[in-house]
């Protein structure tokens, strides 16, 4: 399979994860999903004052803090665990024709490096009459944004008739204020075989490091 990433074998025989990984790797759904809310105030504000999509913003900092963790670097590909070197997203935008594309954003360290190439991409896909456009391989995060409203939970549609390589799945609901906060709904599934609640926790935690980056 074509990837933009490195990737290396986790041999499974005598991995941490090993028992985890066999159990759950059967499940004909082995997805969990939480869901919760992070506090964006900084990278809210932050967009703001640069004219930056705020879509963009939240969405550039999740690749961020998935980069950084560990286990959402873990995909199944022929039975093997795999662990890339690195993380592109692709998410749903709204097309003019109100229907959804699966777009691939290329990985840029600067935020507003990364908003510039987006925007050009967003233009493009909005006139498309795919539904994939661009790089679609496992060294991505998958992510869906429902900006009209808020959300309590999410589930994600899943193909039962395949085996899933584990790919994140992302989702976010309509930003909501708070006095001065600003909170975003975000439901993240992982695939159970490469990661628990735990994992979610520390994603979490580089997420308000990356988001508390943006402090002035």
């Amino acid at each position: 399979m074509q990837t933009r990433y490195t990737k290396e074998i986790i041999p499974i025989e005598g991995w941490e994860r090993e028992e985890t990984y066999r159990f759950f790797s059967t499940f004909t759904q082995p997805f969990f999903n939480v869901h919760t809310e992070a506090d964006i105030t900084p990278l809210y504000r932050y967009c703001k004052r640069q004219g930056l999509p705020v879509s963009l913003g939240y969405m550039h900092a999740t690749t961020q803090a998935a980069r950084n963790t560990g286990n959402f670097l873990l995909r199944i590909e022929n039975g093997q665990v795999i662990r890339y070197s690195g993380l592109d997203m692709s998410t749903t935008i709204l097309k003019d024709d109100m229907q959804i594309a699966f777009t691939h954003f290329p990985f840029i360290e600067k935020l507003e490096d990364f908003c510039g190439n987006g925007a050009q991409v967003i233009a493009e896909v909005k006139k498309s009459r795919k539904l994939f456009n661009g790089y679609q391989g496992n060294d991505l995060l998958h992510m869906t944004s429902l900006p009209w409203f808020t959300f309590k939970g999410m589930e994600h549609a899943s193909a039962a008739n395949r085996q899933d390589p584990g790919v994140p799945k992302i989702g976010y609901g309509k930003i909501e204020m708070r006095g001065e906060q600003v909170y975003l709904p975000i439901s993240i599934g992982l695939h159970h075989a490469l990661a628990d609640g735990y994992h979610i926790h520390l994603f979490l935690q580089e997420l308000a490091k990356v988001i508390g980056s943006y402090t002035t």
